[in-house]
């Protein structure tokens, strides 16, 4: 049996019980044949919860010590009250008692322990008596059954309190994984879908650097600054949650992923998870470029019905290549970050384009070619980067052509 520490719980129910039966054996005396035999029976009672105390203390950590006193208990009991002859009904009390305390201690495996080991001392117990006397008396009777309903109203208060401080706690662990779950609720908002998916696979595993191909098109808003000036804090607030909601769905229409938003600025990934290839993950990019001005213009006229005059357009730079993705920082305050020369290329060609404009680089017009949205290449160099080919191509249908944001192609 393995260790278990039921034992000490038991050790208010052992003075009680013991003691108790010491004060009353006298009362199931037989008469002088049998006198001396409860004396013994009445002076273990008095030391034996002394003793299961010590030796209880010199094995504190033992295995299977708990069991193995409880079993020994059970012996003693039966063999010292059957060699005193104490009438059935005590003893039927004392077996029963014992019986349901292991059973609601351990279960099965010490109820079978303690029936045996009753057996064991009841009829070790017969065997060495040199005076047998089962008479009954009506005392006897009364203090057996008084033991009984005692030992049962006790036991049942305990089953009671235990199942009031489990339905406590199941209802205090109800509770916290309600919070828990709104808590996670709202932080998987923050967080991009292929991050939860990864956290969702292995909670506790750091996400390992990994490179991967992917498109990655940054898209600013044009003309924010002087937005900022001329509208009050609240107003702006609200168009820039509207602007930033406009981007997230346009970009999961497309199978992309905002990875990063900074401001007006949003960078968004395609090819995440190997669910596009490299083809499709630079037409899906364009796509969502293209997706969002017709947008943007009908938030921009309902903002306008409400009394905010304000256009709003959008520049773009779309790149393509092999980034690396996985957590950065220290253990108590991580990042999952998207790095490589396509994320910086994708932020500087949007630095450099018109609005209404995108400017791809070479990587991703080669995957688009032949499309006659773009236009020629043109040369400018890029801080960082040195020379770079880009090419434009127009977002806003009355932009004009391919050719409509050349201007924005200085070198």
């Amino acid at each position: 049996m393995r260790a278990r520490r039921f034992f000490p719980r038991t050790r208010p129910f052992r003075y009680a019980g013991f003691w108790v039966a010491a004060t009353t054996l006298p009362l199931a005396g037989g008469g002088g044949r049998n006198a001396w035999q409860l004396g013994a029976a009445i002076g273990f009672c008095c030391l034996w919860p002394l003793l299961a105390d010590r030796l209880r203390g010199r094995w504190p950590a033992a295995a299977g010590v708990d069991g193995r006193l409880y079993a020994l208990e059970c012996a003693l009991v039966a063999l010292v009250l059957a060699w005193a002859s104490v009438p059935v009904a005590l003893a039927v009390t004392a077996a029963a008692c014992l019986l349901a305390g292991a059973a609601a201690l351990a279960g099965w495996r010490l109820l079978v322990p303690a029936a045996l080991a009753l057996g064991a001392g009841a009829a070790s117990g017969l065997l060495l008596a040199p005076v047998l006397s089962a008479r009954s008396a009506p005392a006897a009777d009364a203090l057996a059954l008084g033991l009984l309903v005692g030992f049962t109203l006790a036991l049942a208060h305990l089953a009671f309190d235990q199942a009031r401080r489990l339905e406590g706690q199941r209802l205090a662990l109800a509770a916290r994984s309600a919070a828990l779950e709104r808590l996670n609720g709202r932080m998987q908002r923050y967080l991009p879908p292929s991050l939860r998916h990864r956290l969702a696979r292995a909670p506790e595993a750091a996400c390992r650097w990994e490179r991967c191909w992917l498109t990655v098109a940054f898209v600013d808003l044009v003309g924010f600054t002087e937005l900022a000036g001329r509208l009050e804090a609240e107003p702006l607030a609200g168009l820039l949650d509207d602007y930033l909601g406009v981007l997230i769905r346009a970009a999961e229409a497309r199978r992309g992923e905002v990875s990063k938003v900074l401001g007006d600025g949003v960078l968004v990934a395609f090819g995440l998870g190997g669910e596009l290839d490299r083809r499709a993950g630079a037409a899906a990019a364009l796509a969502f470029c293209r997706d969002v001005p017709p947008q943007l213009a009908r938030l921009a006229a309902r903002w306008q019905r409400r009394g905010e005059p304000v256009r709003l357009a959008i520049r773009a730079g779309i790149a393509s290549g092999y980034c690396t993705l996985g957590d950065r920082g220290a253990a108590e305050r991580l990042d999952f970050t998207l790095l490589g020369t396509p994320v910086n290329l994708a932020s500087r060609l949007q630095a450099r384009a018109a609005a209404d404009d995108a400017l791809l680089d070479a990587a991703t017009a080669a995957l688009l070619a032949p499309d006659p949205r773009l236009g020629a290449p043109q040369r400018l160099t890029v801080k960082g980067l040195g020379e770079q080919p880009a090419h434009v191509c127009a977002l806003a249908p009355e932009s004009g052509g391919p050719q409509s944001g050349s201007s924005g192609l200085t070198s």
